[in-house]
């Protein structure tokens, strides 16, 4: 018996009930979420829809009590769970962002962290970690990094984690929001078939259409807040789209399903094909090949941009597609091969030049913020409390009107991406790149961005989107070029690609298009009979998202094998005899012992430290400097006065033991970094020591940044290159501190997010022995006969060399 179609039994309770639910953020004016009022039954699927920016992810994570325990808000009204569902983990919850969801580095320990905080013990974690992810229908190893996972692997992997934990109730916030047809249709079937299992059910989506069929609820969140319940059929009707359209068939037996998208996708008008009246040449690339220290992302690409096109790039999560682009707008040089614009290689037009010829936007609208306000950021100034009206009414356009007082940080993904949309729209430009525009926007939201892309084009202006929705592919790309395997595999017009079953296949794009079987065994796991659906997925690496090689080396030494704790405790008395050493022979011995403890016990690159240390010593130079030219001299010592600086060799002597000092500390964490598992140390603390969880893993929190800081960096010098804000070389690091700081707190707050919808609060979170371990740090004799024998050659040296 489908619920939806017969509605709840009568004495079934349900395991949700909201009363009069109310949500306000800080000190806005009005609720976010207004009043609303509804149940979930047992097994039901529940649907949450509406105008982008209306609340849907506030009321799911005030559903999971993610608000206000840890997102801080008010909330008025009444929320009464089950009593199972009170239960730490019992409430699973995969976020919107693949990147923000996920507490730990490897697959392993991803899926392990809900479970220690179950007190799951540690032999049974494996089989746990097996079962999820064959649940799932993710070939992965449990040692992988899933940073090097495309985004339909990273949210299979989350969904897995709350599967792991035996969650009653799953909340999916869009998590097929960014994936390419292919992996949304993966997401689905797992969807359908935790369904067919009895799970309940809440899924935030705008692309709901196939779902309908398996929904019980539907919940749609008005643009002021409020909250109406639906039955499916009665959505179709709201929106004034027939329920039989072609675009869901469904067909329901003892064994499997069947959902077929229609293939053709509506009565889409075709577009002007490429090459019909183009433009002459405004940007062509040859040749190109990219790659990312050993790992070609691709290679052999060449094609030529006219004015006046609307192309579409597509192609599997993890092709290259946002790399591609970003070579095209002049930000990432090419490996091999040459990118021209106008006839000129990229990287030889003047900057200012070039980003008046070209818009970019990111994929990540938060990069291209330099404002504290909406309307600031949208005019391109500081405009004061009196917002022109030529702003608001840009504002107005995009939705954004009632923001125009806001941060920009705290717009919900949708209006972020439309926001910085209307910001590249402002100018005049000849060439528009875009990543993703229409990413979190409703059908609305999607058609004004889409309307004000096909008036660049008729402009004459080149408009270049990266895309996984193939329906706008249709409507309004003049040329598609397909990035798949390493190589461009199609470039041509949407017809001749929907003639290429095998491009299609091979890019991942005819999963969107064509009806798929699916079979569900008893366990969830799911069976096929689609090879397309089937394919692996593809693998992403980065070389400043991955462990250096180097690395991997100094992992292998004998001080990578020391216990962390002890490690950090020795090197940190190593470093408190150094900066108590009053001569140079002192000095000099102490620092004997930093080099042998970092390059002979650590096997730590040479030239590499130097290189990553560069900044370190050009600000110790400049120390240096300062200290010889200014420093105080006593009675007896010669001096020179230059201009208005006070020279003297006494001044340079002690500027130099003090910089020797304070540089040793610097060498010795540097050897604690690139010889110790984050996660190992993290773990030992508590384990080890007994430090609370959520101070142990707020270090993790805290630090968690500095894995992602030379990719932050990269995209924000990147952003205000093209926003003309990259400023003068000696100001930059003041002028991306406090943005780099912004972003590193916003990373550590949905880190600890995370960690919270994983079961991490209560007994787990305060007391070390309130949740198991996945990982065991043992100490072990060959960490005290380290620690120990450093101790007694410091110690023993110092006073030797002091009683001379």
């Amino acid at each position: 018996m489908n619920r939806h179609q017969q509605g709840p039994v009568a004495d079934v309770l349900p395991v949700l009930s909201v009363h009069n639910l109310s949500v306000t953020y800080g000190d806005d004016a009005t609720p976010t979420i207004v009043d609303c009022t509804f149940d979930v039954f047992p097994g039901e699927c529940v649907l949450v829809t509406g105008p982008s920016g209306s609340g849907k992810s506030t009321l799911a994570m005030a559903l999971a009590g993610i608000i206000p325990r840890s997102i801080e808000a008010e909330v008025s009204g009444e929320m009464i769970w089950q009593s199972s569902l009170q239960q730490p983990g019992k409430i699973g919850y995969v976020f919107q962002d693949p990147d923000a969801q996920f507490c730990m580095l490897t697959v392993a320990d991803e899926i392990a962290f809900g479970l220690e905080n179950l007190q799951i013990s540690r032999e049974e974690m494996p089989a746990k970690t097996e079962a999820s992810l064959r649940r799932v229908d993710l070939d992965v190893a449990p040692s992988d990094h899933h940073a090097n996972f495309s985004g339909g692997m990273k949210q299979k992997l989350a969904i897995a984690s709350a599967l792991a934990m035996d969650c009653e109730f799953l909340i999916l916030d869009e998590p097929t929001a960014n994936l390419d047809p292919l992996a949304t249709r993966q997401i689905f079937e797992q969807i359908v078939a935790l369904r067919r299992m009895g799970r309940t059910l809440l899924i935030v989506e705008h692309k709901y259409s196939p779902l309908l069929p398996f929904v019980d609820k539907v919940l749609r969140v008005d643009a002021d807040g409020r909250v109406t319940s639906l039955r499916p059929g009665e959505l179709s009707r709201t929106l004034g789209r027939p329920s039989t359209n072609g675009e869901t068939a469904v067909e329901i037996g003892k064994n499997h399903l069947a959902i077929a998208w229609g293939a053709e996708m509506g009565a889409l008008a075709m577009p002007r094909p490429a090459g019909e009246s183009a433009g002459e040449p405004l940007l062509a690339v040859a040749d190109a090949t990219l790659c990312y220290g050993d790992k070609t992302i691709w290679s052999g690409v060449s094609f030529t941009l006219h004015k006046g096109e609307f192309v579409a790039i597509v192609g599997p999560n993890g092709a290259g597609k946002s790399s591609l682009l970003e070579v095209m707008g002049g930000l990432l040089p090419v490996t091999s091969g040459e990118v021209r614009l106008w006839d000129t290689p990229v990287g030889r037009v003047r900057e200012a030049t070039r980003y008046q010829t070209i818009a970019y936007g990111f994929q990540n609208p938060e990069y291209q913020f330099l404002f504290e306000r909406v309307a600031d950021e949208m005019a391109g100034r500081v405009v004061g409390d009196d917002v022109p009206p030529k702003v608001l009414a840009q504002l107005a356009e995009f939705g954004l009107e009632n923001h125009a007082t806001a941060s920009p940080y705290a717009l919900s993904q949708g209006q972020k991406r439309r926001l910085a949309v209307g910001v590249m729209l402002r100018d005049d430009h000849d060439l528009f790149l875009f990543d993703e525009p229409t990413y979190g926007q409703d059908k609305a939201s999607e058609e004004t961005i889409l309307c004000r892309l096909q008036q660049l084009q008729a402009a004459g202006k080149t408009v270049v989107t990266i895309t996984h929705d193939m329906a706008l592919v249709k409507r309004y790309a003049t040329r598609v070029l397909v990035l798949a395997e390493g190589q461009l595999l199609f470039d041509g017009t949407v017809k001749d690609l929907y003639a290429r079953e095998d491009i299609l296949q091979r890019a991942h794009l005819l999963d969107d298009v064509r009806p798929l079987h699916v079979g569900v065994k008893e366990d969830g796991a799911l069976v096929r009979q689609s090879a397309a659906a089937t394919a692996r997925p593809v693998r992403v690496e980065r070389n400043d998202e991955m462990h250096p090689r180097d690395r991997k080396a100094a992992a292998r030494s004998p001080l990578a094998a020391i216990h962390p704790g002890v490690k950090l405790l020795t090197l940190v008395y190593i470093a408190v005899f150094t900066l108590f050493t009053n001569s140079f022979r002192e000095l000099a011995v102490m620092w004997v012992v930093t080099l042998v403890v970092t390059f002979g016990l650590g096997w730590c690159n040479p030239w590499l430290a130097l290189k990553r240390l560069s900044v370190v010593l050009a600000m110790y130079v400049i120390y240096l400097w300062t200290f010889a030219a200014n420093a105080a001299t006593p009675p007896g010592y010669h001096y020179e006065n230059v201009l208005w600086f006070h020279l003297s060799f006494y001044g340079l002597w002690q500027g130099l033991i003090i910089a020797l000092r304070t540089f040793s500390t610097v060498v010795l964490a540097y050897a604690f970094v690139e010889t110790t598992d984050g996660t190992d140390f993290v773990v030992s603390l508590s384990q080890s020591f007994h430090l609370p969880p959520k101070l142990a893993y707020g270090v993790m929190a805290g630090t968690g940044f500095l894995q992602r800081v030379n990719h932050e960096l990269r995209t924000f010098r990147m952003a205000r290159r093209v926003r003309g804000r990259q400023g003068w070389w000696v100001t930059r690091p003041v002028s991306y501190a406090l943005p780099m700081l912004s972003q590193s707190i916003r990373l550590s707050e949905r880190l600890a997010t995370a960690m919270e919808a994983r079961g991490f609060y209560g007994k787990p979170e305060n007391h070390w022995n309130g949740r198991t371990y996945f990982r065991r740090i043992p100490f072990r004799l060959w960490d005290f006969l380290f620690a120990g024998l450093c101790a007694v050659v410091v110690i023993g040296v110092f006073i030797a060399v002091s009683s001379r």
